[in-house]
């Protein structure tokens, strides 16, 4: 009973996991956003209802239900139209930073907007720091349920409410049409566009129910002050154990993240309570002296999930495109090095000359700290900017670091040996965390980073032989011969130089052939691993090197105040690290250490302010001012994702070449008058005798490709697409397309691999945005229509590799597209094989049957032009003739067709009208009798021209 007892209370912690999982799980897998502030949002949910309801003494109901439905929801709207959804094709570190944004900035500004309420107005909020005791929802009381089982009323409505929730929620995503477009949603936004559903309504109600739970979990959470309380940082360490659970769901099942929730919370339980010398021996009194160990399992639970479960199943294969974002490009490729460079030494002289001759030792320590936390913070350039990988270790490697010179300088060793063995060390944790990158990629590294981290903070630096207790290690400054780092401008020097060292070594790499490696593995793994580039040891020298940076800026920075604990650099400090180097650019070794200087002047600055003669401020006691304007900070990144630098040196590239365009035009309108005049005058000096008039020459517009425009005496085509380019970034693919598809044919469009086939099909979807040229649909220019816009009006694109859900059964499939039970019939009447599979998840299903579940909605329920991807693709002879004959079936009853295919002997049975596609050109279009395989093969290999 006494099991039974302890896995049940554990339950109840488990159960606002199990909550919070649930939330991270909903708005992950709809945006591919993981929001890191999710428990931000709790804290402040049950700030909010402590003050309401204790502190101006609302009704305890109204008070839940205005957080929980109105503050918490409202939020969540916000936050989606703001800053989430315009994030959707950021980098990976770009969108964690924006969850941390909200991770600093939620409770900052209700604790802010609270305190200044109180002391302007005499509002009688409480200050979070008087509040030891939340009262519940319901009176406290204590009731046993069994023997040896006593639950009280707050033990009873977490449990309670969190499996009601829960099936409330399982049940509205399984059997609600919202519930169904956000599973949809889950399997490929991308598809779920093309089918008509508004992904972004989809990705708003997932963020707006998200922190409806995270509101919920927090005012359950509350009355738990041990765990939970009204303390942020438990929230925030709520939020890792969270994240084991959503991870363990694979972050798309709901229910596997609510089971593992409460098993997180009971096993948590059940190791405090038997892990000791009395259930498990020797070990057991070994483990309970190692402080943090039992309190830690979560963190080993994670990172043992992300072994297990989280590699990444659908990652590229050779062939396919890569999906890293693309480099920002080097808007300063114009300037001569000098110029390059000028702009860093005006900083570095800023910095350097008053922190020198005018600073006091205060200040100047704060420079020196500044460029030894710029160090830590190239790191991030090193895995994140140049190796494509969010590391949350870094903070750990640093202090690593520090406490292993603090143990060796103990022990009589000298600073350098001493701080060598601590770059190592730090290296060799690298090393060991590079271990799960051999497998993860994406979020699932950045977890695994995180539960390292989580483990070496709380496990390993608590450890008494390496920290020293709380006591922590005194780091005296060394002596080398006249040079004495105990003077702070020695100091000040010498790590400057360092910093120089490190910034030349870090472009160098950039340059290198290593550093080449790094990028090739961090765009298309595949691709360079086919290029004898072995991603394995290249992400392994990644985290060596990064590690090894990171330990030696750790080192430097407990150098500069003489003491390292073993509560530096706590995961919470690696997370605002990343967000401020991201914020300033991430990509650019000198924005690092501009970060690390910015990091650590500014919070000295807003808490004592500055004197600069006539211009002065005493600065503010408040913390919580920079913490608002710290978020406020990370948000921004959804305007400028590539970070201040970058944007700046995009504008300063954008003004010179608006002086350079005018400078041309003025000398090209100079040599123009020149000309003129000169002409003139010749005129002037000879007589010419009359000449008889010749015919004028007309210049008119180039013609158009073959078979873009109708013919004499044609309507208009259905679809008219005029000088249509289209472009991935700053690569053009399609190269001015003109193409007029007539009402009620079949238009084959052929080309080999690379031609441009599917660029053109996203691109009439509206997937691609077209950068000059029209679309024009049924007369209308769509030009600027989104994808949903363009269904609504009947133009439907069945993507490449099979148009289905694969998670959801293939009634579901068809219910998408035809709601109606009935029309769902006709489909099963024309598809036995789709009826008698009708409950089955659609992935399960064989390439046949895949293509046509993607083609039968549609014979139902017709749109006005269908545009298919390779169809044939992967599929039978006999299965592909009965697709082909499901096309030629939908061109009877109205529907336009657009095949678009590689293979072009299916489709050339069945097409009215044929085209050739080369390398994002449309070579020719032309009636289906007027081509022949000579003329199909001359396309294939490359030849423009028309072969008879």
């Amino acid at each position: 009973m006494q099991f039974f007892s302890i896995t049940i209370s554990g339950a109840v912690s488990g159960a606002i996991y199990a909550l919070l999982a649930i939330g991270l799980v909903l708005s992950h897998s709809t945006s591919r956003i993981f929001n890191f502030g999710h428990a931000a949002t709790a804290f402040a949910a049950a700030y909010l209802y402590h003050q309401f309801h204790i502190a101006l003494g609302w009704n305890k109901w109204l008070t839940l239900l205005v957080i929980v439905a109105l503050f918490a929801p409202l939020m969540g709207w916000a936050w989606d139209r703001l800053v989430f959804r315009r994030l959707a094709d950021a980098e990976e570190s770009t969108k964690i930073v924006a969850g941390v944004g909200v991770l600093i900035v939620v409770p900052a500004f209700v604790l802010l907007v609270c305190a200044i309420l109180r002391d302007a107005l005499g509002i009688p909020f409480q200050d979070v720091a008087e509040v030891y005791q939340v009262p519940g929802v319901l009176p406290a009381q204590q009731h046993q349920i069994a023997a040896g089982l006593v639950l009280s009323n707050n033990q009873l409505v977490a449990l309670g409410a969190s499996v009601l929730l829960f099936v409330t929620m399982w049940a509205f995503l399984r059997f609600t049409p919202l519930g169904l477009h956000m599973r949809t949603a889950v399997d490929s936004p991308v598809l779920a566009r093309l089918r008509g559903i508004n992904t972004g309504r989809v990705s708003t109600l997932s963020w707006v129910i998200s922190f409806f739970l995270a509101a919920v979990a927090g005012v359950l959470a509350a009355p738990f002050p041990g765990p939970f309380g009204l303390v942020n940082d438990n929230y925030t360490l709520a939020l890792f154990v969270a994240t084991t659970a959503a991870v363990v769901a694979g972050l798309r099942s709901v229910p596997l993240a609510f089971l593992a929730g409460l098993l997180i919370g009971a096993v948590r339980n059940i190791v405090v309570a038997y892990v000791n010398a009395d259930h498990l021996g020797a070990f057991g009194a070994w483990a309970a002296k190692v402080y943090g160990l039992t309190a830690s399992v979560p963190y080993a639970v994670l990172f043992i999930a992300l072994i297990l479960l989280g590699h990444d199943r659908r990652r590229r294969k050779a062939g396919t495109a890569a999906t890293a974002a693309k480099p920002t490009p080097d808007y300063r490729d114009d300037l001569s090095p000098f110029k390059k460079a000028l702009p860093w030494i005006i900083k570095s002289a800023v910095v350097l000359v008053p922190a020198l001759f005018l600073a006091n030792g205060i200040w100047r320590q704060l420079f020196i700290y500044g460029f030894a936390l710029g160090i830590i913070l190239l790191s991030f350039t090193i895995v994140t900017g140049l190796g494509g990988m969010v590391s949350l270790a870094q903070g750990a490697f640093a202090t690593a670091a520090g406490l292993t010179v603090g143990l060796l300088l103990a022990n009589g060793w000298h600073y350098v040996p001493a701080t060598v063995v601590g770059v190592l060390v730090a290296a060799a944790l690298g090393a060991l965390t590079a271990l799960p990158a051999l497998r993860l990629s994406g979020l699932s590294l950045t977890f695994a980073t995180l539960a390292l981290a989580l483990l070496a903070t709380n496990v390993l630096f608590k450890m008494e032989w390496f920290s020293n207790g709380t006591a922590g290690w005194s780091i005296p400054r060394p002596r080398f011969g006249p040079i004495d780092l105990a003077d702070d401008r020695v100091l000040l020097i010498v790590v400057f130089l360092v910093v120089l060292l490190l910034v030349r070594m870090a472009n160098n790499l950039t340059d290198s052939a290593a550093g080449r490696a790094m990028i090739a593995v961090r765009t298309a793994e595949p691709a360079a691993s086919a290029s004898a580039v072995s991603p394995p040891v290249t992400k392994l020298l990644i985290f060596v090197i990064s590690a090894a940076v990171a330990g030696l800026g750790g080192v430097l920075a407990v150098t500069v105040y003489g003491t390292i604990l073993n509560t530096a650099n706590p995961p919470q400090a690696t997370f605002l690290w990343l967000a401020i180097v991201v914020i300033v650019g991430v990509r650019s070794p000198g924005g690092a250490i501009e970060a690390g200087i910015i990091s650590a002047v500014l919070p000295w600055i807003m808490a004592h302010g500055f004197d600069l003669g006539p211009i002065s401020w005493s600065g503010t006691s408040n913390d919580l001012i920079p913490q608002v304007l710290f978020g406020l900070g990370a948000i921004q990144l959804a305007a400028q994702p590539n970070g201040l630098l970058a944007t700046q040196s995009m504008a300063a590239r954008h003004r010179r070449d608006r002086r350079r365009a005018k400078l041309a035009a003025q000398a090209a309108a100079q040599a123009a008058d020149q000309a003129v005049a000169q002409a003139a005058a010749q005129a002037a000096a000879q007589v010419a005798p009359p000449a008889s008039p010749e015919p004028a020459i007309e210049v008119g517009e180039p013609a158009a490709s073959v078979g873009s425009f109708p013919a004499a005496g044609r309507s208009p085509g259905l679809l008219e697409l005029h000088g249509v380019h289209a472009a991935y970034g700053e690569v053009e693919v399609l190269h001015g397309i003109d193409l007029t598809v007539r009402e009620g044919a079949i238009l084959a469009l052929l080309g080999a691999n690379g031609s441009g086939k599917t660029t053109l099909c996203a691109t009439i979807a509206g997937l691609v945005p077209v950068t000059s040229g029209r679309i024009v649909f049924d007369g209308e220019d769509i030009t600027a229509l989104d994808t949903l816009r363009r269904v609504e009006r009947g133009l439907v694109l069945v993507p490449e590799s099979r148009g289905v859900f694969p998670s959801i059964t293939v009634d579901e499939n068809l219910s998408i597209w035809l709601p109606s039970k009935a029309d769902r019939a006709k489909v099963y009447e024309q598809f036995e094989s789709l009826a008698r599979r009708a409950g089955q998840p659609a992935g399960n299903l064989s390439g046949g049957e895949q293509q046509m579940l993607s083609l039968a909605p549609f014979l139902v329920r017709r749109p006005r032009l269908l545009i298919s991807d390779e169809p044939s693709l992967g599929l039978a002879q006999l299965v592909t003739a009965e697709i082909m004959a499901a096309f030629q079936r939908l061109q009877q009853e109205g529907t336009t067709v657009v095949l678009v295919e590689e293979k072009a002997r299916d489709v050339l049975t069945v097409a009215d009208q044929v085209g050739a596609l080369q390398t994002g050109h449309l070579r020719w279009v032309s009636e289906r009798a007027d081509v022949d395989e000579q003329r199909v093969a001359a396309a294939y290999l490359g030849m423009s021209a028309v072969v008879h």
